[in-house]
């Protein structure tokens, strides 16, 4: 399905049935290819609507690439549909669209659940992690999404402060290219949240795994 939000139009399924759940993909990856062992596990308990962010899957390519616009493309997009005060669930680059829907709209979602994201420019090497994979889903649009992680702006910590929505900060631990320091962060300024850290897991390789869903089901459901 397409909807025209903000300019663009945003290609998306919807999975499921129960509480509305959204989920946001890492950057330049193709959602419903990349996530659907995710997409299967929250299926099976909510309405799940699978979304190709902006330059991303089959939504529009060609428009201006931020976290902040994405932001205002989902809000439209819950505007449009009339959604109930969804979950959103945010993974890597997704987590950052997370945080400023959460910021900007703070009235329009219920719980917020970021997946190894960060509020800062943390030391990473989110690059060359990427860059050693022979490919990956989204791989020949991975530039713009390079240029949009070196020029976006870092989210201070009133912004924080200012987040309403119940929020759960996930990261997989040493292993994780983002820092348990920024989830930490994150959990420290965000004032209704709680933090978990997975020391076996790495970049959002948790995700697809059923502890992992059951722990997020259950802060769903609370």
């Amino acid at each position: 399905m397409r909807i025209k939000v903000n300019g663009i139009e945003l290609n998306y399924d919807i999975i499921g049935e129960g509480k509305e759940v959204i989920l946001l993909n890492p950057n330049s990856v193709h959602t419903k290819l990349f996530m659907k062992p995710i997409i299967r596990l929250f299926s099976k308990d909510f309405k799940v609507y699978c979304v190709d962010r902006r330059c991303c899957g089959k939504s529009t390519k060609d428009c201006e690439l931020t976290y902040e616009e994405s932001a205002k493309d989902i809000y439209e997009m819950i505007e449009k549909l009339k959604l109930n005060k969804p979950a959103v669930v945010g993974l890597s680059g997704g987590a950052s669209v997370a945080l400023h829907l959460a910021i900007k709209y703070p009235d329009v979602l219920s719980k917020l659940i970021l997946c190894s994201g960060s509020a800062r420019k943390v030391n990473t090497k989110i690059k060359d992690f990427y860059n050693k994979l022979i490919w990956y889903p989204g791989k020949r649009n991975a530039d713009r999404f390079w240029k949009l992680i070196e020029e976006s702006r870092e989210i201070k910590e009133n912004e924080l402060n200012s987040i309403k929505a119940k929020t759960i900060v996930i990261n997989g631990g040493s292993r994780d290219i983002i820092p348990v320091s920024e989830a930490e962060y994150l959990s420290k300024n965000i004032e209704n949240s709680k933090i978990l850290i997975l020391e076996k897991e790495g970049h959002c390789t948790y995700a697809r795994k059923k502890y992992w869903y059951d722990v997020v089901k259950d802060f769903i459901n609370e």
